[in-house]
């Protein structure tokens, strides 16, 4: 079996976090997009040496939860009001990144590039941290930052890390077959459901700039700003200044088009090798309703020694309490999602005719949102 099947014969196996591609002595591994949008490696069999740092390096196919330890849970917001108001739960994570570059340290976070791609790079100050705010339902772009990283570790800087939890790990397993010293990192990562295709995301954006006749010049995923947290709603603002919003059918938020590896994925457990994990804090209503006026609300779950120290160092910053675990924790932190009905009928579509099936999906008729929206009122009055 050559080295480019150990990788990739089973694509539920792999989850695109590079840290192959980072640790090839030989540069032998690129990471290229395939048929969906979704990046695996690629390897350059005449520069291949089979030391097997590739396959050594990947905790995907490896991870098993340590459920030794259980986590500090807790409900959290930042006392800083604008930073509530510009995050999409309750800026815990800008509180981190505020405490990292008081100690002249660096962050790492994803930032919508362009209104087409989503990223992965270093900031080291306060304006910069700014563009990780908010939530981006596509896969980020992780290029060099492992390589990065290992960099700034090794020059004695602090670090923050952010990312999914595949991410995280493919991270934390890079810096330990590399016998990088961690003493001064520290890793965050977030509760998602699976990360969207960065090719759809793509074709969306041109369908929807060819309908408005402008272009989009900044998105936000989730915009609380009209209905506060509770509500979802996807907002651009146009070229033209004009500022367009829509919460009738927003199929980034269906399981329809995720990466194969987020329907086996092996991080959906409390018990994750992170420092922190943060979440917004569905439920919060049930254990600590004080803190239920729809602003946005941290679940913060905190793992390591220096995690917990970290955390009493941030007590002037936060409004905090600490909840249950077992009541706290949220559906993507016991079991991965599953694969909608349509999910093999949504790529058939979209092989046949890219711009046929984003219309579809994306921009459905006006009876077709009638019904959804009919649906989701019928579900929120069930749900009270």
């Amino acid at each position: 079996m050559t080295m480019q099947e150990r990788l990739t014969k089973q694509k539920n196996e792999c989850c695109g976090c590079s840290a192959c591609y980072n640790i090839c002595p030989q540069s032998a591994i690129t990471m290229i997009p395939d048929e969906k949008g979704f990046v695996y490696p690629k390897v350059d069999e005449s520069l291949c040496v089979n030391c097997g740092k590739c396959i050594r390096v990947c905790d995907f196919k490896s991870f098993k939860a340590d459920k030794e330890t259980e986590p500090g849970c807790f409900a959290v917001r930042n006392k800083d009001e604008k930073e509530v108001e510009t995050s999409r739960s309750g800026a815990f994570f800008m509180a981190l990144c505020h405490y990292v570059l008081g100690k002249k340290g660096v962050a790492f976070g994803c930032e919508m590039q362009d209104r087409r791609t989503v990223i992965h790079k270093y900031e080291d100050t306060k304006v910069g941290v700014n563009k990780f705010k908010g939530s981006k339902y596509v896969q980020s772009d992780l290029r060099e930052t492992f390589k990065e990283c290992k960099a700034f570790l090794n020059s004695g800087r602090l670090v923050l890390f952010s990312g999914t939890g595949c991410q995280i790990h493919g991270l934390l397993s890079f810096l330990n077959l590399e016998n990088v010293d961690k003493s001064k990192l520290i890793t965050c990562d977030i509760v998602c459901h699976g990360v969207p295709s960065p090719q759809v995301w793509r074709d969306y954006v041109d369908e929807y700039e060819r309908r408005h006749g402008d272009e989009i010049t900044c998105v936000n995923f989730r915009d609380k700003s009209k209905v506060g947290w509770r509500g979802h709603i996807e907002s651009f603002v146009m070229k033209s200044g004009k500022y367009n919003c829509n919460n009738e059918v927003n199929s980034f938020y269906t399981h329809a088009m995720y990466r194969e590896s987020c329907y086996n994925c092996k991080y959906t457990t409390p018990y994750r090798n992170s420092d922190f994990t943060i979440a917004d804090y569905w439920g919060i209503e049930n254990n600590a309703p004080e803190y239920d006026d729809n602003k946005g609300v941290s679940l913060v779950l905190v793992r390591s020694d220096n995690a917990h120290k970290i955390f009493d160092e941030l007590s002037p910053d936060i409004n905090f309490k600490r909840t249950s675990l077992e009541t706290s924790l949220q559906p993507q932190l016991t079991r991965p999602v599953k694969k909608q009905k349509d999910y093999e009928k949504f790529w058939e579509d979209y092989f046949k005719d890219r711009n046929k099936a984003i219309i579809r999906y994306f921009f459905p008729s006006k009876a077709i949102q009638f019904i959804v929206r009919l649906k989701n009122k019928i579900n929120r009055m069930l749900t009270r």
